[in-house]
Order: C-alpha cells, then sequence, then structure tokens
C-alpha cells in the first residue's frame, strides 16, 4: 500500500511539474450558495479521507480553508501554490461530514483532486480522471480577481468584491521581481495613486509626492501597518523583503479612517507577512545575493552595491515558523554618501480547528553618510566648502522595530473574532530636515531630528453573520481599539559660539505621551452576492485633537457586481472622512525644532472627506482593468511658512519657520490600473491625473500660496508599466515610470541668494518665495530583470536599476540618487 500511494504522489507530483494550466477558480456567484448535491459521497472514501469530522466555513480564502481542515482533521495536506487560487474566498455552505466531502466542495471547480499519500498525508494534484459532464478546460482558465480574500477593508477579512472603494494588491510575484525595493517605488509602479519620489539611499525617511494630491505638507504618507500593527512612523518604512512578505494591500483615499482612525487622511497600506510552512510549496531554505556597480557623476569608478537574503521556512500548513535577514549597501556614489541597512524578521504559525494563531518580530537598522551633494556646494560659492563640511560631519543612524501577534477565533460561522496586539518603535540620530525651501546646510545650521516613538496597539474586533432568505446576507462589524503613543524629539545642538563668548547650553529633550481609543461599527448587506451596501462609524477619542478631543469618522459605500459572459463586473462608489492631529509622530521627527508650535499655536486638525466611484472589470486571468474618479476635500493643512530672518544681535542669520493653517485643498483627479496576460506576455500598467489646488485660504497665512494655484510638489500625472516574458527556463521583465509636470523650488537658486546676501531678509520669506517657484517636467525611470534557470535549483539573476542614467530631475533640483546600477546575483532554493 505505500509503495502504490508513493507511485501515485510521483504521478501527481509529475503531472503538476508539467501542467501549463492557469489556476482554476469556481464563479464568482457559486461561491457561497447553497450545493444541491448530495452531503455525502456515494464512493466511499479511502483512509484518511474517510475520518468523520464537522466543518463549514465562510469568506475564508481557499489557503485559511485548507490549513483550518488539516487541524480539524490531524492530517497533513500538500499542495502546490502554483496549482490553486490560495487568496480566493470559498465556502463550505453544508455541513461536510468528512475529510473528503470537506475537500471535494473546497476544490469544486478546480482542476485539483485529493490523492493520499498516507495515512495521515494528502497530496492536492492535478485532475488525472476526465472531468465532469458539462466542464470544460476554458472553465478551468478562470481566476476571477474579485473574488480574491483580504484582510484590509474589513475588520475580519473579507472578498475583495464586496468592498465599496479601491483597493489594491502588491502579489508575492511582483515583489520578488522588485526585489529589495524602497517601499516607495513598489506602490508607485504596481498601484495608481501613490506616488513616492526617488531619493537618495542615504535618506532615511520616506518622500511621497502625492496620494490623490496632497492631503498635507512635506510629510503626506498613508497609515501603515505591518500584520495589522501600526506603524509609529510609516515615513520609516522605506524597505520591505521580498522573502518575508506575502503581499501589499492598499487603500487609496480617507475612505479607510472609519476602520483605521486618524492619521488615515489619505489612505492605508497593510503588509502582510509570509506565514506557510515548506509542505505546500515552499521551500525550506531560500539564498539570494547580488553584487555590482553604480555608476555616478560625483564618484569616480562609480561605486560598489551589493545585497544579501537568507529566507528559512519550517513546519507544516498548521504549525509553522520562518527566519529572513536581509543585508546591503551602496558605496560612496556621492562624497561621504554610503549607506547600509539591515532586515531581519520572524514570524510564527498555528492553526487550530477554529482558531489561527500569528506572530511576528522585526527589525530594520540603517546607518548613512551625509545627502549633501556638490550642487550644492557650486551654488553657494567660496564659503558653501566650509559650511558643508560642518552640516555633513554628522552620520545617520536609524533603527526600527515591530512586535505583536494576531489571533483570530471562528467559534461558529456565524462569529469571527480577531484580537491582535503589538508595539512598533523607531529611533533616529543625525536625520537631516530636507523638507525646506532652503538647504539647511545653506544656512550653516544643521536641522536634524534625534529621537524616537514607541507605539503600543491592541485591537478587538467581532464580526457577526447572518444568512437571511431569498439569499441576502447581513455582517455586522464591532470593534474597539486602544493605542499609547510615547515621544522623544530631542533638542538640536546649540550653534557654534562666537570667539569670546560662552558656549550656549544644550536644549532639553522633549517626551510626550498620546494616547487614542476608538470604537468601531460597520453593517454590511448582500443581496445574491451582487449587491452589496456598506456602512460604518467610527468614534475616536485622541490625546493629539486640541477641540473636544473626538472624532467622528463615518464610511458609506456600495458595490454592484455581475457576470458578463466570461467577465466579471464591479460597480462601486464611496463616501469617506479622514483627519490627522496637528501633532503627529511624523511631524515631531520631519520637522525638529517646531514641536512647541502645536500647542502655543492650537492648530486644528487636518480633514479631508469626500467621494470616489468606479468600475472594476476581470476577465478571469486573462484580462483586468480598474477606473476610479475621485472629488475630495481637505481642510486645516499645515504648513511650516519661512519667516524673515533676524539680522540683529550679531547671530548668523537664518530663516525661521511658523506652523500655519493654509486653508481649504481641492483634490479632484482620476485613477486607471490593468493587467493583461498573452501567453507568456504578461502586461501591468497603472496610471493617475491629478488636480491638486487651493480652494481658499486661511485667516492670517502668511505663505507662499494663492487661492488658485496648484499644490507643490503634486506630480499633475504618473504612469508606470511593466512587461514580463516567461519561458520554461528563463524570464525577463522591464519596468517605466515617471511623473510629469509639477512645481517645486529652485533650491539652488534659493541657497545661492542666502549665501550671496543679495537679497534683503524679506525677499526669500512668504510671498517673495513664489519668484523661486520652478516647474519640472519629470524624470523617466527604467529597470529591468532577466533570470535563468541553472541545475539543482539555483537561478542566475541580473538586474538594472536607472538604465538611463538620469541621477537629478525629481523631486527638486537639489537631490542626487545612484546613476546606472547593473548588479549579477544568484537566487538558489535547498
Amino acid at each position: 500500500m505505500r509503495a502504490a500511494g508513493a507511485v501515485r504522489v510521483r504521478r501527481a507530483c509529475a503531472l503538476a511539474l508539467l501542467a501549463c494550466a492557469a489556476p482554476a477558480a469556481a464563479r464568482a456567484d457559486d461561491a457561497c450558495r447553497p450545493d444541491p448535491r448530495p452531503a455525502t459521497s456515494p464512493v466511499p472514501w479511502a483512509p484518511p479521507l474517510d475520518r468523520a469530522l464537522t466543518f463549514r466555513a465562510r469568506d475564508l480564502s481557499l489557503r485559511d480553508a485548507l490549513d483550518r481542515l488539516a487541524a480539524a482533521a490531524r492530517i497533513r495536506i500538500s499542495y502546490s501554490a502554483e496549482l490553486l487560487p490560495l487568496g480566493q474566498r470559498v465556502c463550505v455552505s453544508r455541513e461536510a461530514r468528512t475529510v473528503g466531502d470537506a475537500l471535494a466542495e473546497l476544490l469544486r471547480g478546480t482542476a485539483v483532486e485529493a490523492v493520499v499519500a498516507g495515512p495521515d498525508h494528502v497530496v492536492l494534484a492535478l485532475r488525472r480522471a476526465p472531468l465532469a459532464e458539462g466542464e470544460t478546460a476554458e472553465e478551468f482558465s478562470r481566476v476571477v480577481a474579485l473574488e480574491r480574500v483580504v484582510v484590509t477593508g474589513s475588520a475580519g477579512g473579507g472578498p475583495q468584491r464586496a468592498l465599496p472603494f479601491a483597493l489594491d494588491v502588491v502579489s508575492a510575484e511582483q515583489l520578488e521581481r522588485a526585489g529589495t525595493s524602497p517601499l516607495t517605488r513598489i506602490l508607485a509602479t504596481a498601484t495608481p495613486g501613490p506616488w513616492g519620489w526617488e531619493q537618495s539611499p542615504s535618506s532615511m525617511m520616506a518622500r511621497f509626492g502625492s496620494i490623490r494630491g496632497a492631503s498635507s505638507f512635506g510629510v503626506s504618507a498613508p497609515k501603515v501597518f505591518i500584520d495589522g500593527i501600526e506603524v509609529a512612523n510609516p515615513l520609516l518604512v522605506t524597505q520591505i523583503s521580498p522573502e518575508a512578505v506575502e503581499r501589499v494591500e492598499v487603500i487609496r483615499g480617507p475612505q479607510g479612517a472609519a476602520l483605521y482612525g486618524t492619521d488615515a487622511i489619505s489612505g492605508v497600506v497593510n503588509i502582510v507577512t509570509r506565514h506557510e510552512g515548506t509542505d505546500s510549496g515552499a521551500s525550506p531554505l531560500r539564498v539570494r545575493g547580488s553584487v555590482g556597480r553604480a555608476e555616478s557623476e560625483f564618484a569616480r569608478g562609480g561605486a560598489l552595491s551589493q545585497q544579501l537574503a537568507v529566507a528559512v521556512r519550517t513546519g507544516t500548513s498548521v504549525r509553522s515558523a520562518g527566519v529572513d535577514v536581509g543585508v546591503g549597501g551602496i558605496g560612496d556614489f556621492l562624497p561621504d554618501g554610503a549607506s547600509n541597512y539591515l532586515l531581519a524578521s520572524g514570524s510564527a504559525r498555528r492553526v487550530g480547528a477554529r482558531s489561527i494563531t500569528t506572530g511576528i518580530v522585526r527589525f530594520y537598522g540603517a546607518r548613512a553618510g551625509s545627502t549633501l551633494t556638490p550642487l550644492l556646494s557650486d551654488a553657494m560659492g567660496p564659503r558653501g566648502d566650509s559650511l558643508l563640511a560642518a552640516a555633513g560631519a554628522r552620520g545617520q543612524r536609524m533603527m526600527q522595530y515591530t512586535v505583536g501577534g494576531t489571533l483570530k477565533v471562528a467559534p461558529s460561522e456565524r462569529w469571527t473574532h480577531t484580537l491582535t496586539a503589538g508595539v512598533d518603535g523607531d529611533r533616529l540620530s543625525g536625520v537631516p530636515d530636507e523638507r525646506t525651501p532652503l538647504p539647511f546646510a545653506a544656512e550653516g545650521m544643521w536641522r536634524g531630528t534625534a529621537g524616537g516613538a514607541d507605539r503600543g496597539t491592541l485591537r478587538l474586533s467581532s464580526v457577526r453573520r447572518w444568512d437571511g432568505r431569498e439569499a441576502t446576507d447581513v455582517s455586522l462589524t464591532l470593534a474597539a481599539e486602544h493605542s499609547a503613543l510615547r515621544e522623544r524629539v530631542d533638542a538640536p545642538p546649540p550653534p557654534a559660539p562666537r570667539r569670546g563668548q560662552p558656549p550656549p547650553p544644550p536644549g532639553r529633550p522633549v517626551v510626550s505621551w498620546t494616547q487614542s481609543t476608538g470604537a468601531v461599527a460597520q453593517a454590511t448587506a448582500a443581496l445574491r452576492d451582487r449587491l452589496h451596501l456598506t456602512a460604518g462609524l467610527r468614534i475616536e477619542r485622541n490625546g493629539g485633537l486640541i477641540e473636544d478631543g473626538y472624532a467622528a469618522l463615518p464610511v458609506l459605500g456600495g458595490v454592484w457586481v455581475t457576470e458578463l459572459g466570461g467577465a466579471s463586473l464591479k460597480l462601486r462608489a464611496a463616501y469617506g472622512s479622514g483627519m490627522r492631529p496637528a501633532r503627529s509622530t511624523v511631524r515631531d521627527h520631519a520637522w525638529p525644532g517646531l514641536r512647541h508650535q502645536y500647542s502655543s499655536v492650537a492648530l486644528p486638525p487636518e480633514r479631508q472627506s469626500g467621494v470616489e466611484g468606479g468600475v472594476d472589470l476581470a476577465f478571469g486571468s486573462a484580462f483586468s482593468l480598474q477606473l476610479t474618479a475621485y472629488d475630495q476635500l481637505a481642510s486645516g493643512l499645515i504648513q511650516r511658512v519661512a519667516l524673515p530672518w533676524d539680522t540683529t544681535g550679531g547671530m548668523p542669520r537664518h530663516t525661521p519657520y511658523a506652523l500655519q493653517n493654509v486653508g481649504q485643498i481641492s483634490n479632484r483627479g482620476w485613477e486607471a490600473a490593468g493587467a493583461a496576460r498573452v501567453g507568456r506576455l504578461a502586461l501591468e500598467g497603472a496610471a493617475s491625473g491629478v488636480d491638486s489646488r487651493v480652494r481658499r485660504l486661511a485667516a492670517g497665512y502668511g505663505g507662499d500660496l494663492r487661492a488658485g494655484d496648484r499644490m507643490l510638489e503634486v506630480p499633475a500625472l504618473t504612469l508606470s508599466g511593466t512587461a514580463a516574458w516567461r519561458e520554461r527556463r528563463w524570464t525577463a521583465s522591464l519596468t517605466a515610470y515617471r511623473a510629469f509636470d509639477w512645481i517645486n523650488y529652485d533650491r539652488l537658486a534659493l541657497a545661492r541668494d542666502f549665501q550671496s546676501e543679495t537679497r534683503s531678509a524679506g525677499a526669500m520669506a512668504g510671498a517673495p518665495l513664489r519668484d523661486y517657484w520652478l516647474r519640472y517636467d519629470g524624470v523617466t525611470r527604467l529597470n529591468a530583470t532577466a533570470t535563468l534557470d541553472l541545475p539543482r535549483g539555483t537561478t542566475l539573476v541580473l538586474t538594472g536599476d536607472n538604465l538611463l542614467d538620469r541621477q537629478q530631475g525629481e523631486p527638486d533640483n537639489l537631490t542626487v540618487v545612484p546613476g546606472r546600477t547593473l548588479m549579477l546575483g544568484l537566487r538558489a532554493a535547498f
């Protein structure tokens, strides 16, 4: 019997390796409808498929359903991730009485069947028998993207088809193709809407140019979560490792604030880490290493670039654990511009018959030298070298960590409870303030950040489902969340004293605590799995709000889904409102020296609300298209306004800043994303256009903006596209992306005029700063990757970044990035 079982397993694996068909999926409108077939199979199941159990599931991903079934039946279920739509939602709509019955329903409509491999081992392999009557091969080529189960956008997780707002998923395949890339680049090339600027590797903080227009000044960022644990400072999440991440889910706009609270004014990013074992196709050990050279106009011979990553996996689909470690860096592509990083993470998961427990730990550390460029020295004239030497003498350090876990319990088909608890924190030292019109080094002063933040998050949610008559389903989500944030902002070092004067005393650090508590109620009704209506409200008490301390964040939306021939069509519309307190971690760390103004000026919170509507079209795995239009109004946006410097008292002149309310900002635009597969060719593209303008100025505003002006640093148009070709032993992909037409400051001219003293104190602050506005046309970025499979599970990888060798051009005329970077590496799986 064991020999026969082994033969069947080898035969099934051989069929799997030779398969060229796409993963199969059930029809969307049949996913959760009762199955008219008998509850038990007319043919007896072979052991262990004949084990008796009671198993029901609803709106689970296929991966979670298989894992729960394995835990309930105490068996091992092995499968190849390439043969199953693991992210698609499934239902066991009637009570299964044996393991075989449950598997038959979970795999209904797929090209996979259960093969017994041992007393407690079942392998899911391609069907060897002819298809059932009425089934065709074409049925198995349909993978309905709208049926994907996501954890973002609903407290307990659910199908993407029911969400009334746009949500993008960056898959593991896209992450692997991007390698260890900045998160801003991944979002810019894989999703429409969010645009992150290319930055120097020595820049410790991400820089977003637009997330559906302007939701803030200089500190725009989505609210970032790692497995549901809120990140203390989202600007510090700059690198992610593809070995450790399963997917990235992105909500654009304020519609996610009803679930995720204040600071989600412009969107939400949830990074979902890997938790699979080795019996579902994952290799126990994966190693990736590469080395290459980055060209530079400012470093003779270029700079050495290198990366190394190791991923270890163990366990089964019921109990699993993993460790991922990555290191890398780049040499001096600028004088004293070298940087390096360390990424390390660990994860563990345990699946029970009615529960899933996961835990994660993550560490990210980076060191870098100066971000200053020779361009600034040339612009500043004779004094430039000495000032730059003083400003760039400090090294930069950054550390970030995340620790936490999630417990998800489904005591019955009707109830799902989720508990998430974790802590995220960071430490910064020597990080310069690069978000001022005038470069900080031009003043001969250090405007930098030192300090840190720690945020603890505790969230409990419960989802109750009712299966009504006439195929009407209702679900109610109740959630409570508490967050505690500790911030420490160290005072910048005092300026050097003049000759004969005593040194000024050092400043004192500022330590503060901010508490936030929120309660959520959200209801969703579905009629025949076609019409979905959503209404929700979050009430939050936040210590950073200066008025009564409370925020009310609503969401309303509707979805209509229908089948047109072989395609699924989704029409959606949603309204949402978000808020960001004037006091926030991103401002404290990005705008050093201004924290005291949050309380002294009593600035109200930033707000953004609006509507979006869109169309999603999916034709199996062959074609998908998403179109979205939005109209949002932002108010209370806070800007650092430059004031005329004081030339009295014998102190070196410097530019003081004040925090001021700008007024109302209108953000209107459109987004488009699409994907197509034709044979071995896969195409992906995204585009977005936005008109972000000042609608009305606030009383007392003294900055350089005027009603009707375009918002600074917001591109009018962004485009990205990827073409990938896959052969049996090799692959090749090419990615291009570009931002068009934005306005920003001429920072080199500001530095030149400031040092030459040709302009008065009042000529470089307030309205006169408009003279330094400059229109930027944009730079096309081109990246490529090619792989070649070698013997013994080894793959040769060649990557090229910035192939057009453009080091300047965005987001201003001062920023310099590495030039053309070619790297050769190997990937190995053991």
